[in-house]
């Protein structure tokens, strides 16, 4: 991965502590054999006030593409303090298509071994160039989701243990295959679970309640956030797709000894009854949408949506060091390093909850941190995990992950 960073502030003092812009960009270039070349580019663009921590205003753009047609493309707003109300509005819109996600069924004891691949090829008679392509994409899959997400938090209790109740809406339309093809790979494991693919509308509403003290928002030293939500999808709002799901997230930060010696902590567990798509399984329900399990945000050194089922669980630890915080060009920077250990539980369904503890699926690894302005965070973590026979992988994104 080839990176260029860019940032820009008025002055050195806390970002919001002023009136004005401050903005943040990371272009990328990027290669694989299964995505081609990708170009991109990461953007924020935040207003300040003088007032509203962090920010009153943020803008967040991501347009990301491979020469093999995966697309990543985002626009997200975040509004604080609305119409000088204690109102938070976080609106998102996003294009997502790709060819190479992973589909190894569900449930914690999955193996994706080329095994199984391999005694599909031979009952399918496959040889030469065929065989090899069929081997290549016998555990992936093929999907374009178009989603749309808005998120309203309306803070009944001000800090220093603000308390917010959360309201959301989410549109995700599951559409198999890619800009050419409306199905899944042909004879992959995806295709013989679901033939055609799954294609339909996710339409879910959800309400929760969040407790937060943090001191800073895009990178605490101290302070917890905690949250409960349900959500649900039904007919009546339009879904294809009916469930109910919960989501239970705590999220703890500890200086050490000293603020830039910081231990942090999260902790989820999530559980849907009813019928949900394999993209809708791999995503937990609260505040922070990401993938589960397997991941940049989850489960960092196994592979992307590996382990997919309704009953999910996780415990997260990262201790982050503060090593250096020049100021620069009056752009004050903080250099963050950490390591981390992600610890995961998978269930297909609830009976399963027994099984699931009896699969952990643990990762370690560590990372750097750099905050410009404070606000825009870029990161870079390498994981590994016995799971996937100590196979490093790499993940560069913006914001801390929690």
């Amino acid at each position: 991965m080839l990176t260029l960073l860019l940032a820009h502030a008025a002055s050195a003092q806390s970002a919001w502590e002023r009136e004005g812009w401050g903005w943040g960009g990371l272009p990328a270039v990027n290669y694989n054999s299964d995505e081609g070349f990708g170009f991109g580019v990461v953007g924020s663009v935040y207003r300040y006030d003088g007032k509203v921590n962090p920010y009153k205003t943020a803008f967040n753009l991501v347009l990301f593409a491979t020469t093999k047609a995966v697309q990543t493309h985002s626009l997200e707003i975040d509004a604080l303090e609305l119409g000088h109300k204690p109102l938070r509005l976080t609106m998102k819109g996003e294009f997502a298509a790709t060819k190479t996600s992973n589909y190894c069924g569900t449930g914690p004891a999955v193996t994706c071994s080329a095994f199984f691949a391999e005694q599909d090829a031979d009952v399918r008679e496959l040889t030469g160039e065929e065989r090899e392509e069929y081997l290549r994409l016998y555990y992936r899959t093929q999907f374009l989701n178009p989603n749309a997400q808005v998120n309203l938090r309306w803070s009944i209790d001000p800090m220093p243990y603000r308390v917010d109740l959360l309201f959301s809406y989410r549109a995700s339309a599951m559409i198999p295959g890619d800009l050419k093809t409306a199905e899944p790979y042909l004879g992959s494991l995806y295709a013989q679970d679901f033939p055609g693919g799954e294609k339909g509308l996710v339409s879910s509403l959800q309400v929760g309640i969040m407790l937060d003290n943090r001191d800073f928002e895009p990178a605490p030293t101290r302070g917890t956030w905690l949250e409960a939500s349900v959500r649900g999808a039904h007919h009546v709002i339009l879904s294809d797709y009916d469930y109910f799901g919960y989501n239970l997230t705590a999220r703890g930060y500890v200086p050490v000894f000293t603020d830039r010696l910081v231990l942090a902590d999260r902790a989820m567990h999530d559980g849907i009854v009813g019928d949900a798509h394999t993209v809708e399984l791999t995503t937990p329900g609260g505040f922070q949408r990401y993938v589960f399990y397997g991941s940049l945000n989850a489960g960092r050194g196994i592979r992307l949506r590996r382990y997919i089922g309704k009953v999910k669980a996780m415990n997260q630890v990262e201790l982050r060091w503060t090593a250096w915080s020049p100021v620069i060009a009056k752009v004050p920077i903080d250099l963050t390093v950490l390591a981390f250990n992600d610890l995961g539980f998978v269930g297909s369904d609830f009976n399963e909850v027994e099984q699931m503890f009896e699969h952990p699926l643990p990762t370690v690894g560590g990372g750097i941190r750099l905050a410009f302005d404070r606000n825009f965070i870029v990161r870079a973590d390498v994981g590994v995990s016995k799971i996937e026979e100590w196979s490093p992988s790499v993940y560069i994104d913006i914001k801390n992950t929690f």
